[in-house]
């Protein structure tokens, strides 16, 4: 078995358990973290606040498999991976914030994913995912897939995209060591 078929296996089986469990027990939470619950910092990216909530990050991940194609899924295979270091991006950028849920900062690690491998629209997708994280920065933002009173995390999509281009960075000069 290859390695990302491996990892594939294991990104499947964390959403589902995280999705399955009570969210308490797997969100992304500052204070059960410092207390070496750490397997929060797989889970807490993969949990979701609702059926709708996961409904729409999954779309929003199947939406970049068809434009991105075949390529993205090593892109997909490192999210379990890239979990854990956007958590402990959220635990260093974001010293306000005590919980969190939502596979969404991880769709920015597929969007640095989309747009290289993506062609014309990956990119285009890009720009849309540049202009919303900047609204979302500079004036907030709710969802309708969120519960009221839960507010977009945009650092968690800025996390994200930064580990997507770390992960770009990574992959080329892998392809370069092969070649």
């Amino acid at each position: 078995m290859s390695a990302e078929r491996l990892l594939l296996g294991v990104l499947a089986m964390l959403v589902t358990a995280a999705n399955l469990l009570p969210g308490e027990a797997v969100e992304w939470r500052r204070e059960a973290i410092a207390h070496f619950e750490l397997w929060r910092l797989w889970t807490g990216q993969f949990c979701h606040w609702s059926l709708p909530h996961l409904a729409g990050n999954l779309a929003a991940v199947v939406a970049i498999g068809v434009i991105a194609g075949r390529p993205i899924r090593r892109w997909l295979a490192a999210l379990p991976l890239a979990a854990p270091l956007l958590s402990l991006f959220l635990l260093a950028a974001v010293p306000g914030l005590d919980s969190y849920r939502g596979l969404s900062g991880l769709v920015g690690v597929l969007v640095a994913g989309a747009v290289l491998e993506g062609g014309t629209p990956g990119r285009l997708l890009g720009v849309a995912y540049l202009g919303k994280l900047v609204f979302d920065a500079a004036i907030g933002s709710t969802s309708v897939l969120l519960p009221p009173g839960i507010e977009v995390t945009w650092a968690a999509h800025l996390g994200g995209l930064l580990i997507g281009i770390a992960l770009a960075v990574a992959f080329r000069l892998q392809r370069r060591s092969t070649q």
